[in-house]
This record gives C-alpha cells, sequence and structure tokens, in this order.
C-alpha cells in the first residue's frame, strides 16, 4: 500500500523538525525568514491596495496640471507681439 499525500507531507514535515532540533540556531534562522517574507508580501500588499485608491486622484491632479499648462500657452499666444510691429 502507497503512503497518500498527506502521510509524505507529515513524514517529511517529522524529519524536517528532527533535523532542526538538533542545530536550534538554524531552525529560528528558517522561522525568522518565514516572517521576514510574510512581512514583505503584507507591506507590498498593503501599498499596492494604497496605489490603487490614489489612481484616480493622481490621474485628476495630472489631468488639471496639464490643463494649466495649456491655458498658460494660450494666454500667452494672446500677448505675443509681433517682430515687424514697431
Amino acid at each position: 500500500m502507497n503512503p497518500g499525500m498527506s502521510e509524505e507531507v507529515g513524514q517529511t514535515a517529522r524529519s524536517f523538525v528532527t533535523a532542526m532540533s538538533s542545530v536550534p540556531m538554524a531552525l529560528a534562522l528558517v522561522v525568522s525568514n518565514v516572517a521576514l517574507l510574510a512581512f514583505v508580501w503584507f507591506t507590498q500588499y498593503e501599498n499596492n491596495k494604497a496605489w490603487v485608491s490614489n489612481n484616480s486622484q493622481r490621474t485628476e491632479v495630472i489631468q488639471r496640471i496639464l490643463q494649466s499648462g495649456q491655458d498658460t500657452q494660450q494666454l500667452l499666444a494672446k500677448c505675443a507681439v509681433p517682430a515687424d510691429h514697431k
């Protein structure tokens, strides 16, 4: 009878814990690396949510800046004096 998936995973986990019990510093390092990965994933997830929620506000600000530049160009075009005018 072949062992099932859960039995294989359990056996692997038991052998990992047995190997790490002889070197507790390595186990602590593995745990801290997993915690660091979880922290980095969470911060990136939160940053992505903030970026998506502020994206419409950024788009509106960019459109206002561009519109202001166009308005300024139109005003300056009306104020330009031709070179031959004295």
